[in-house]
């Protein structure tokens, strides 16, 4: 048995994995894992699903009783974490981080992401020894700690990333000389991690941010809104753009412009752009974008991407001389990747953007995927209308299936032949991609075609034909 998916352990809370005792043996596994018998420091965040205090109750449990320290850093986004960790590595202390987050899943599931003394998500191995160390472990740990007594000042941690952030910031937008109005940008987060940082960076600048969804229950998180459902955002830059009202439906009328919109989801390391005139950018385009400006800039010879990039961008980097190398979806795979082949840009088509910062460490951060892609529309002068435009990606559609069982519909016999007999009505003018879900109980069906019509033809067909006693 596995506890590990794509991106950490996830699951819906108090359900297996994701329940009090089953979390107690995880963080105690963590820890053991990390500081055998020795003490260390781990630091926990989350993004603000109403779970988060039972499970950081559960996980303190277990790492205490092991020994070491617990440091509760309250709403804070996912890469703000890892950034923390890897700008204090130099400290003496053995110290690592727990982000309790589902990411875009709805607020009834949950999760845990680890980070390594240096800010980086914890390698496959590294999974394999906690798995092993929690699989072991036969202790009774039912001792009740004082948990206030080591928490930390939340609003340190909150200065680190915004000063980091405009740090950052400036450093992109050096030799730009932005004059008259300020540049808005309508920012949804999801009701989630991002939702406190946001007013707080980028204040004295060009850049004005204008946040929305930005007021988290435990129950709104990722709900009709963030990088997963950008119809709202739409709804809003429309409105604002027709000088119709502010988002809020305020009486009042707003004459406000907005230059872009960017969608983040719940713990804040994906983004997902929306141009004035309502048309997205996803992942698989900015990583482009972003690719190209650079190969001009600094000799980018490679990029790297996931079997769900788009096939249509595959060959824009053909046709540019840049190499792409692809991988397994999951952002720790494309930064393994990145390292490996002495890449510079990495990304997925979800909006996981990795990008080089300081001290060339890699990071995928939704603000920061942001703050790269205003570097571009500065320094080129151009609108993301006219970049959007350079890009010609072939039509595609992703699809999520909510089945009984991943494994058993990918090896079914019957959707084993309905997908071949996908493959063969293709006619080499587009591709298909069948992949159970990393993080949820789904298959992920990818559908590219030159002829949009064709995709639904084909889905359709895939829908009538599969088994359905293997879906729910």
């Amino acid at each position: 048995m596995k506890l590990f998916g794509t991106d950490g352990i996830r699951g819906k809370f108090g359900e297996s994995p994701i329940n009090h005792d089953e979390l107690v043996k995880i963080g105690h596994a963590f820890a053991k894992s990390l500081f055998d018998t020795k003490a260390g420091k781990i630091l926990i965040s989350n993004d603000g699903r109403e779970s988060s205090s039972a499970i950081e109750e559960a996980l303190s449990l277990g790492i205490k009783h092991q020994g070491s320290m617990v440091f509760f850093i309250g709403l804070y986004p996912t890469p703000a974490l890892s950034i923390y960790l890897n700008s204090t590595a130099q400290s003496s202390e053995m110290r690592a981080g727990i982000q309790i987050t589902a990411s875009h899943n709805p607020y009834y599931d949950n999760g845990v992401k680890f980070f390594d003394n240096n800010g980086h998500k914890i390698n496959s191995n590294f999974e394999v020894t906690i798995e092993n160390n929690y699989f072991s472990c036969n202790e009774n740990i039912k001792e009740q700690y004082d948990r206030s007594s080591k928490s930390d000042d939340s609003d340190l941690f909150e200065k680190h990333y915004v000063d980091y952030i405009d740090d950052y910031f400036r450093l992109k937008m050096d030799n730009i000389h932005h004059t008259g109005d300020k540049f808005n940008i309508l920012v949804d987060c999801a009701n989630g991690a991002t939702s406190k940082i946001i007013s707080k960076i980028l204040n004295n600048s060009f850049i004005n941010l204008i946040p929305i969804f930005n007021e988290p229950n435990g129950k709104n998180i990722n709900e009709k809104c963030g990088a997963t459902d950008t119809n709202m955002l739409k709804s809003f830059i429309s409105e604002f753009n027709a000088n119709s009202s502010d988002y809020k439906k305020n009486i009042e009328k707003k004459k406000l412009k907005i230059d872009l919109g960017v969608a983040f989801d719940g713990d804040g390391d994906r983004a997902i752009f929306i141009s004035p005139s309502g048309e997205e950018i996803n992942g698989d385009e900015v990583l482009y974008i972003l690719a190209t400006f650079h190969k001009n800039n600094n000799n980018v010879e490679s990029v790297v991407g996931t079997q769900m990039t788009n096939f249509g961008i595959q060959s824009l980097y053909k046709k540019n001389n840049i190499k792409f190398i692809e991988t397994q979806v999951g952002d720790k795979y494309v930064l393994n990747e990145m390292i490996k082949s002495g890449s510079s840009f990495g990304g997925e088509s979800s909006g996981h953007i990795l990008v080089p910062v300081f001290d060339n460490y890699y990071v995928g951060d939704g603000i920061i995927t942001l703050i790269n892609l205003l570097e571009v529309i500065f320094k080129q002068e151009k609108n993301i209308n006219s970049l959007k435009k350079e890009i010609t990606s072939i039509p595609s559609k992703l699809f999520n299936i909510k089945v009984i069982n991943k494994e058993k519909f990918i090896e079914d016999a019957q959707n084993i032949k309905v997908t071949k007999d996908l493959k063969k009505m293709l006619n080499e003018e587009g591709r298909i991609l069948l992949r159970p879900s990393g993080t949820e109980n789904l298959v992920r069906l990818l559908i590219e075609h030159r002829n949009p019509k064709q995709i639904e033809i084909l889905s359709e067909y895939f829908y009538d034909n599969i088994n359905k006693n293997t879906i729910v």
